[in-house]
């Protein structure tokens, strides 16, 4: 039987390495969150494939969520996310078989940077290569009618076997943001805080609803750290307060904090997103070809990806 190990209101599960739920063998542990764990099991044949899995009385739940968010996709054939193999509840488990992914973008940046002696970031060519595909990701998330609220490199991941291909991961603290006949669903007056202080929008930090344009926020802030290696306000996490004023100074008064080291499109990409009100749907295709003019202006190529140089990295 699995054990609880309390966390708050979240009780992270532990499968023994050697145990079954279900028709699954658990290998090791992969990682764990704040919303439960995830671990590499094998089937009957010997496959690998991802479990994640959360206590059945745990006061948030999460994969209920992802399952239903993962299958809408699914539907609309989207490509940039997991497949369910499997999901269901054993004993005091609920659980969750996904496809098994590759290295995080943020491993990857970090062993990158290990190999060529510099910086955690990403070679300029492959971090806009990489940035336009995890545009994708949330433009496909969007078109279903869902915001992630947890836009980071650690939830973005390469395929195993196809290393040029990317996943965005843990939809669990995703939010439905149209109603039943397509509608913007109207704000509330306050949301809670989700997603990560670094990476989180500025509606975040003042308990503002959540929209399209904060995902997007939230990628370019990921953008700028997958191309120079960190973010202004690293330094001073945890405070939510300072990190928001320092997200807000690097606008009015010292954009070149943020933008170092950058391609000279990016300034304009986070102009045209914090332009964008909460009903308006954001025009993925001109921050795309904003993107794709910075690798033409900058002579750099979309391929190989750093880590095509080293099977190591993945």
């Amino acid at each position: 039987m699995p054990e609880e190990s309390p966390n708050g209101d979240v009780k992270t599960v532990c499968l023994q390495e050697g145990s079954s739920l279900c028709l699954w063998s658990v290998v090791k542990k992969l990682g764990e969150g704040g919303f439960g764990a995830v671990y590499l099991v094998k089937d009957s044949k010997g496959g690998e494939f991802a479990l994640k899995a959360e206590a059945v009385d745990q006061t948030v739940k999460v994969l209920k969520m992802e399952v239903f968010v993962l299958r809408e996709l699914k539907n609309r054939n989207a490509k940039h996310f997991c497949d369910i193999v499997d999901s269901g509840q054993f004993h005091n488990v609920n659980y969750i078989v996904m496809t098994l992914v590759g290295s995080s973008l943020q491993d990857l940046r970090k062993m990158s940077s290990k190999a060529s002696a510099d910086k955690e970031k990403l070679t300029l060519g492959c971090a806009l290569s990489v940035g336009i595909q995890c545009l994708e990701a949330i433009h496909e998330l969007h078109d279903v009618g869902y915001l992630h609220r947890d836009v980071k490199p650690a939830n973005f991941a390469i395929d195993k076997l196809d290393t040029r291909k990317i996943y965005l991961l843990d939809l669990g603290l995703c939010r439905k943001y149209v109603g039943r006949h397509g509608e913007i669903r109207r704000p509330r007056w306050a949301a809670g805080f989700r997603g990560t202080i670094r990476y989180a929008a500025l509606s975040c930090h003042v308990s503002r609803e959540q929209c399209r344009k904060d995902d997007l926020e939230s990628w370019l802030y990921q953008q700028v750290e997958l191309t120079t290696g960190s973010l202004p306000w690293k330094c001073l996490e945890p405070d939510k307060k300072q990190v928001a004023l320092c997200k807000e100074r690097c606008r009015k008064i010292i954009p070149s904090d943020l933008f170092g080291g950058c391609p000279r499109e990016y300034p304009t990409i986070l102009s045209y997103i914090d332009s964008l009100s909460y009903y308006r749907r954001p025009d993925y295709d001109k921050i795309t070809a904003l993107m794709r003019s910075a690798l033409n202006s900058n002579n750099v190529l979309e391929y190989p990806y750093d880590w095509e140089q080293s099977r190591a990295f993945i």
